[in-house]
């Protein structure tokens, strides 16, 4: 998955750098004040439902890009920075809206009144300013949501349950930066990293046990990731979910130097049994999510 170079080369790159296998490492995010970072999030999910003798199969590739605006540092490495999303492109196929494809850099309206609603929501959220104190293992300790949003958001909320609030908004930014041990680490050290994402139908638990394998050619920490997903159903929902099986893997590569994620890599498979209007559905899930670094 990541470039290597031949090895000569390799031989040669690594004698110039400094030697980061050789003792523990303080994985720590870093930056500056004033600074830009970017990166692309791109999200692939195949699901596949059964309903009665009929597949029901549905593919989406979604594509977020995301600035980080460093406002300021401590000198403990408590950064504040505003989090954009400066664009949401999105295709999905084969659900019961037919083909769904929209871009929020395209105001264009469609015949199709989904893309639209789609199209309109995730449009509020484009350019939005998001003030995130993140400390330098990744975790995020405050999360601001612009008042203008929250406003749009309670109109746009009405008679719809599963739209978008400030929690759920609070949580998708928590959630941006892969978390780090609290102390220097050698390899094969373990550390685990904890989210919790509200959902229409209950909570989602996800437990990840992280590994740091190896320093590549690229001074990059390779961490393995394995996650475990639990959920907890919300009884007065709608729809009733039951996770019946569940599997994962993901690798990060953390460049030590720059302080921050090169690339990371998440794939999930889950089954789970769906009851709505008395009726029980059988679905499982693929889902791929590839986070890069855009200016390293």
């Amino acid at each position: 998955m990541f470039f290597r170079i031949a090895a000569t080369l390799a031989f040669l790159a690594l004698s110039m750098q400094p030697d980061h296998a050789s003792a523990q490492e303080n994985l720590r995010w870093k930056f500056r004040a004033q600074e830009v970072v970017r990166y692309k999030v791109q999200q692939k999910m195949q699901t596949k439902m059964k309903i009665g003798d009929n597949d029901v199969n549905q593919s989406m590739d979604q594509t977020m890009d995301m600035s980080w605006h460093v406002q300021s540092t401590s000198a403990a490495g408590e950064t504040v920075m505003n989090q954009v999303v400066d664009r949401i492109s999105m295709k999905m196929e084969g659900g019961p809206a037919g083909p769904v494809e929209f871009d929020t850099s395209v105001n264009v309206k469609s015949d199709n009144p989904i893309i639209n609603s789609m199209g309109e929501m995730f449009r509020q959220i484009v350019n939005q300013k998001f003030q995130v104190t993140m400390n330098p293992t990744g975790k995020i300790t405050d999360v601001q949501v612009p008042a203008q949003l929250l406003d749009a958001l309670r109109t746009s909320a009405a008679g719809n349950p599963g739209a978008l609030d400030e929690k759920s908004l609070e949580q998708m930014m928590k959630q941006s930066a892969v978390m780090l041990p609290g102390q220097p680490v050698a390899l094969q050290n373990t550390w685990t990293s904890q989210q919790s994402v509200q959902l229409g139908f209950g909570t989602m638990n996800i437990k990840s046990e992280m590994t740091f394998m190896e320093v590549d050619g690229a001074g990059n920490a390779i961490i393995k990731v394995i996650p475990k997903i639990e959920v907890v159903p919300r009884a007065d929902a709608p729809i009733q979910m039951t996770l019946t099986s569940s599997s994962g893997q993901g690798e990060v590569a953390f460049n030590i130097d720059m302080g921050r994620v090169a690339k990371s890599q998440l794939d999930l498979d889950m089954a789970m049994t769906i009851e709505s209007n008395g009726q029980t559905f059988q679905q499982s899930i693929k889902q791929v999510t590839m986070m890069t670094l855009v200016n390293p």
